[in-house]
């Protein structure tokens, strides 16, 4: 094993043209070489070196405030979640209180941010991303690239080479190649902390942890910027400037920690190239993500072999690794480690899970269903299936679209999920072994791991509007549910807005949406109209009770509505007994033979199905005659789920509908949150 000395002198060159032998005394410096005390180098040389030695204490002065202001920011949002000010009262009897000054100064802000912060902008760099994620990603590459370059020494020295007649050119591109080397360092365990399920960020700012997904990706790219800047830098340094060549740079490349340096500089770059979509898309997504995560791994510990000094960036970068892995592992045990059936003792169980399969123009769609004993979870949030009868090496999210129970029994998980290629599609491909009447039914083993994600109900909100399309109904409805069925919930006006592209779409959520279609009586008996005064003579509708109402958009209604129509004629119900509206014309329409279709088509004035001829309903309207028909006081919340242009609308519609001002002035129709989630299964 080397010794201490050894160790040094194999750092001999790193710095550059001290002479440890004939040092009177040494400095140490933090993550960095000690230094010669005092210099016998030229003049020049030893200017140098107190250059080099200054901007690497600047360096990592630079480092610690940029880890002071991520906890400072992450301090104020932790405070400003505890000490967070409430509305006074509930309800209607909130309005006849004037809400104090902090309630309406935060309101007006948050109101504010969504305004300007919640619309997405630059969609062809940015795609699907809000300005508030590109106006932190701006803020990080500006603190970087400023820091990169204040405090360093912009001078030129031509020194002597002992023994020779060359010369070497002493230049700041070393302290800047260490400068940007050291905040890439620093930046690290950021960016494993961004990608972490078991986020220590969602548990302190209360941001699921698949939004930060975005800045992942970016600060990985910044690092391997600077990563790329730092070999570079030296490279020029070694191969060019200092002299004589070649043999001053084939002493460089050969020592220990430059072997370790190149390693990782080949591996950040693998990192880059295969997180691109083109990559994706040609490896598959498993290979993505697996290989990402070992190769990560690897890549952390070239780095603490490259600049061990430094090492303390390393080891909190594989810790956050590791307790994000060791957590996973916890949660599968929780939840299938127990008692197996028939008295066999303690063991591993899977989950016995029914899969059905509906096959209709939109495509193959699963619906998954199983029931097991655990801890309940908040609604909003999604768990990862396994399924070991497929592979036991994929795991893949779903948001469940059941309800999490308030009572002491098990939990039901229902997903719906549509089958893609990979894992999915073979899942639906296990239903057509069956025959007979359980064709397109099977039974299969599931891994349940999770809950991921944080809750979105907000209990202050007095109108909730859900949006989904196709299978992001698996988020928005339970939401709905919840604020329906829960007695605590103070939301009293709701509306469930579902666009699908076919009719027979509703077969799958059939029993819950007839579920919510039988309290559509109960909730329209409990609404009692009256006129409140207001300017000009307008009344508005004050709402007592519940107001639910469900409206379904068909997106490619004519093939769907002529086979139902058709249908019609050979008797199952009469057309005329279905009074469906269309933007285009009105149509008639019958089920397709299934009952719970059936009963779903049945009118209802509660209950509409709009047809739409190959088009999307307009999102800004609907959001709009929400707020302005039927909202007469207090807060909403939209939520919504579906494809990623679905958002886009919903983002620019909900920012457009907030006004500060108007918050500051009691209107809180102006004060209009948005909860987004694209994973759809």
């Amino acid at each position: 094993m080397a010794s201490l000395n050894e160790v040094d002198h194999q750092l001999l060159p790193r710095q550059h043209i001290q002479d440890h032998d004939s040092a009177n005394a040494v400095k140490h410096y933090w993550g960095y070489p000690d230094r010669v005390i005092p210099c016998t180098n030229d003049k020049g040389s030893c200017e140098y070196l107190d250059g080099v030695y200054w901007m690497h204490t600047v360096s990592m002065l630079y480092t610690f405030i940029m880890w002071a202001v991520i906890g400072g920011i992450l301090l104020v949002i932790v405070l400003a979640r505890l000490f967070r000010p409430h509305r006074k009262g509930t309800g209607a009897e909130s309005q006849k209180l004037k809400q104090g000054f902090l309630y309406r100064s935060w309101r007006s802000v948050a109101s504010g941010c969504r305004r300007y912060l919640l619309p997405e902008s630059l969609p062809r760099f940015f795609p699907n991303t809000t300005r508030l994620q590109i106006v932190i990603l701006a803020t990080i590459c500006v603190y970087l690239t400023i820091f990169s370059l204040v405090g360093i020494v912009y001078k030129t020295w031509i020194t002597p080479v002992k023994n020779s007649d060359k010369f070497n050119t002493r230049t700041g591109l070393g302290g800047f190649s260490d400068r940007v080397g050291a905040l890439a360092y620093a930046l690290t365990p950021l960016t494993i902390a961004l990608s972490s399920r078991d986020s220590i960020l969602s548990l302190l700012t209360g941001v699921p942890y698949q939004h930060f997904n975005f800045l992942h990706r970016w600060t990985g790219r910044i690092i391997f910027i600077q990563s790329f800047l730092h070999t570079l830098g030296w490279t020029i340094i070694e191969g060019k400037l200092y002299q004589p060549q070649p043999r001053v740079y084939v002493n460089f490349i050969k020592q220990t920690y430059m072997v370790w340096g190149i390693v990782a500089q080949i591996l950040i770059t693998f990192l880059y190239i295969f997180s691109t979509r083109w990559a994706i898309r040609l490896t598959g997504y498993e290979f993505f993500r697996k290989s990402h995560y070992v190769v990560a791994g690897v890549y952390l510990g070239a780095c603490w072999g490259h600049w061990s000094k430094l090492a303390c960036w390393m080891i909190a970068a594989l810790g956050i690794m590791g307790i994000d892995l060791g957590l996973r592992i916890l949660r599968v045990c929780l939840i299938h480690l127990g008692y197996k059936d028939g008295n066999k003792g303690l063991g591993f169980r899977a989950i016995t899970s029914t899969v059905e399969t509906f096959n209709d123009p939109s495509g193959t769609i699963v619906r998954l269903s199983f029931t097991h004993n655990h801890e309940p979870w908040s609604i909003g949030q999604h768990f990862y299936l396994t399924f070991p009868a497929l592979s036991i090496w994929q795991s893949h999210p779903f948001t469940t679209a059941s309800v999490p129970p308030t009572a002491l029994v098990q939990p039901t998980h229902t997903y719906i999920i549509r089958a893609r290629k990979g894992e999915t599609a073979r899942l639906a491909a296990l239903t057509q072994a069956g025959s007979g009447e359980r064709r397109g039914v099977c039974e299969t083993p599931v891994i349940l791991i999770g809950p991921y994600g944080c809750g979105v109900v907000d209990t202050e909100a007095s109108n909730l509007l859900g949006i989904a399309g196709g299978t992001g109904i698996s988020f928005t409805m339970p939401i709905i549910t919840a604020a329906l069925t829960n007695p605590p919930s103070l939301t009293q006006n709701i509306e469930m807005i579902w666009i699908i592209r076919h009719t027979e779409n509703l077969n799958w959520i059939a029993p819950e949406l007839l579920s919510l279609k039988t309290r559509l009586e109960s909730c329209a008996s409990s609404v009692i109209d009256e006129e409140m005064p207001k300017e000009g003579n307008v009344g508005v509708r004050r709402v007592r009770g519940k107001r639910f109402i469900i409206r379904i958009f068909v997106t490619r209604s004519p093939e769907t509505i002529s086979a139902t129509a058709q249908r019609a004629q050979n008797k199952t119900i009469s057309t005329k007994d279905l009074e469906i509206s269309s933007a285009s014309s009105s149509v008639s329409a019958s089920p397709s033979g299934n009952q719970d279709l059936q009963e779903l088509l049945r009118p209802h004035e509660n209950f509409s199905i709009t047809y739409l001829d190959h088009t999307h309903p307009n999102i800004s309207s609907i959001v709009n005659d929400f707020i302005d028909d039927t909202v007469s006081s207090g807060r909403t919340q939209v939520v919504a789920s579906g494809p990623a242009e679905l958002g886009t609308d919903i983002r620019s519609a909900v920012a457009a509908r907030n006004n500060a001002g108007g918050v500051w002035r009691g209107d809180e129709r102006c004060d209009v949150a948005c909860v987004w989630d694209d994973r759809m299964g």
